[in-house]
């Protein structure tokens, strides 16, 4: 199944306030994933190279299914 992809939104933070974690990024972007015949995936994702419990790569900290009967949340990581 092949899906039609499109960045809405992307943005980073520093949410720490620690001294050996001020200058961390966090990046976030939110992804809206089209499937033919099946509805949409909303995906907000998180990525870090500063800091070690967030992950490197785009990783799902949160997904929302939309389908024909309605939406539905899905669990991302459950640490955040």
């Amino acid at each position: 199944m092949s899906a039609d992809e499109l960045t809405i939104a992307e943005w980073t933070e520093m949410p720490y306030t620690s001294h050996d974690l001020r200058g961390a990024v966090v990046e976030h972007r939110v992804v809206v994933a089209a499937y033919d015949g099946v509805g949409a995936d909303v995906r907000h994702e998180v990525r870090s190279v500063d800091v070690d419990r967030v992950p490197s790569t785009w990783t799902e900290a949160e997904v929302i299914e939309a389908r024909p009967h309605g939406l539905s949340r899905v669990d991302g990581v459950p640490e955040w």
